[in-house]
């Protein structure tokens, strides 16, 4: 992204990227320079919560958790909250699929999740493979939250600790 392009712009395009499932080469191709990862959407929907919604209607599951890690990785917080908006799931070409509908304000990614998780699961039948992914995308946050310590601990004779 150019840099005479201001954060609204930026964020409006990201936004607009996310909606339309731009492949997640084409995302690392932009210049994401000096982003404001806080950025919400025109509701008050956070970056990750967009992102998560939409790609609930990806044809590709395992493209768009990508690209949700991908996100977290470049700076969107799975903690920051919401401060509007409304999550609506219902596929029209499928009307024996119940509706869900979830209110985003003061909600983070992760309970934003939870919500749908709980949501989904209470008709999984209907939801089962969106379920599923959530249950990934929850396994994304814990890796991000708690990484890995850079190198493997080991044990060590005391007699090795003493001459140190």
């Amino acid at each position: 992204m150019s840099a005479q392009m201001g954060q609204a712009e930026q964020a409006e395009l990201l936004f607009a990227f996310l909606e339309d499932f731009t492949p997640l080469e084409e995302l690392k191709k932009m210049n994401l320079e000096g982003f404001d990862w806080s950025s919400r959407d025109e509701t008050g929907k956070t970056l990750l919560v967009f992102a998560i919604q939409h790609a609930l209607y990806s044809p590709r599951l395992d493209n768009a958790l990508k690209t949700i890690d991908w996100l977290i990785y470049s700076g969107a917080s799975v903690q920051q909250k919401c401060t509007g908006g409304k999550s609506v799931h219902v596929f029209e070409e499928k009307p024996d699929k119940p509706r869900i509908d979830v209110e985003c304000q003061g909600l983070s990614a992760i309970s934003f999740v939870r919500a749908l998780q709980r949501k989904m699961r209470a008709k999984l039948e209907h939801w089962k493979d969106q379920e599923a992914f959530l249950a990934k995308v929850v396994k994304s946050f814990a890796v991000a939250c708690f990484p890995s310590p850079a190198r493997p601990r080991v044990s060590i004779d005391e007699g090795i600790a003493e001459l140190w």
